[in-house]
């Protein structure tokens, strides 16, 4: 691997998240993990009855951890200072979207961004000026050191967008282009959005608003197929994964299928540069391990231009 990340928050341990079936972040959103899924499902929203006169008096979380600043300072220093690898700065938090939805609820929220507007505004603002301070914190500390910043903020799903290019130019794309601003004025880093789904309708968006990279590449959601995303945006972005199709290939095809596909995506997205190898999420539990071996072989196989 080529990177390291520094991450903003400190990462908790297996044994006490697996200890637990349901947790309530620091927004006020409660979680829980069923006992067969590896991930956790939010289904209690602090916001889901509100009123725009409630979200005056509702209390928002520190955005910062300050208990872990020092500790992160030091990794950083010595990351920049004794290796050469490429420095990531971690923000770890949902993007200004997600975390809307995650303290109203999805639904409610998507409703909100069509009949009751002044209400997602508002809150939209209040998440977006929340981020900002974390960002400032967490690029005082370690901008000096890091050369790129992850957000966040999924747009997409397997078949199209979660709103339609048209509402989220007019009331989103404003304040992802504000943060992202905000961000490079703190530091001279590189923005990488993950951002999963069939989002190809935004990527000149995304470009226009000051990213850099953008991760998953979610290849087997519509509109994402490898050929065509470089045909039309490379040069304009970089792609960082897209390299092996996660939901059908790599858990559930042969070595075989995996060195095939893996060929296939370097072979689209190569050429030119402007591609960072990777799957197209998170390797999944019960993954054969000779198809994740299958998979990094034949990306080392094919790295040279």
């Amino acid at each position: 691997m080529d990177t390291r990340y520094v991450r903003a928050f400190p990462i908790r341990k297996w044994e006490e998240a697996k200890a637990e079936d349901t947790v309530i972040d620091n927004w006020g959103t409660k979680w829980h993990k069923p006992k067969s899924s590896h991930y956790w499902d939010p289904i209690s929203f602090p916001l889901a009855n509100a009123t725009l006169d409630d979200l005056k008096s509702y209390h928002y979380p520190n955005s910062w951890n300050r208990n872990y600043e020092k500790e992160m300072i030091k990794a950083a220093e010595r990351l920049h200072k004794d290796t050469e690898y490429y420095i990531v700065g971690d923000s770890g938090t949902a993007g200004i979207f997600e975390q809307c939805w995650m303290i109203r609820g999805l639904q409610s929220f998507l409703m909100d961004l069509l009949v009751n507007i002044e209400f997602a505004e508002k809150l939209l603002d209040i998440v977006l000026e929340q981020r900002k301070e974390f960002y400032g914190r967490f690029l005082n500390a370690v901008g000096p050191y890091v050369s790129m910043v992850t957000v966040s903020d999924d747009m997409g799903n397997q078949q199209g967008l979660l709103v339609s290019p048209q509402l989220y130019r007019r009331l989103i794309k404003p304040r992802h282009k504000e943060l992202y601003s905000f961000i490079k004025q703190q530091a001279d880093v590189k923005i990488f959005l993950h951002c999963c789904g069939a989002v190809s309708e935004l990527i000149d968006d995304f470009v226009e608003e000051g990213v850099d990279v953008l991760n998953p590449v979610q290849v087997s959601a519509r509109g994402m197929d490898s050929a065509r995303l470089k045909r039309d945006f490379g040069g304009k972005i970089v792609f960082w994964g897209g390299g092996c199709d996660v939901q059908t290939v790599l858990h559930h095809g042969s070595p075989d299928d995996v060195r095939s596909e893996v060929t296939k995506r370097m072979a689209d997205f190569k050429p030119g540069g402007g591609f960072v190898f990777a799957a197209t999420t998170p390797i999944q539990p019960q993954t054969a391990p000779e198809n994740i071996l299958a998979m990094y072989n034949t990306a080392l196989e094919h790295r040279h231009y």
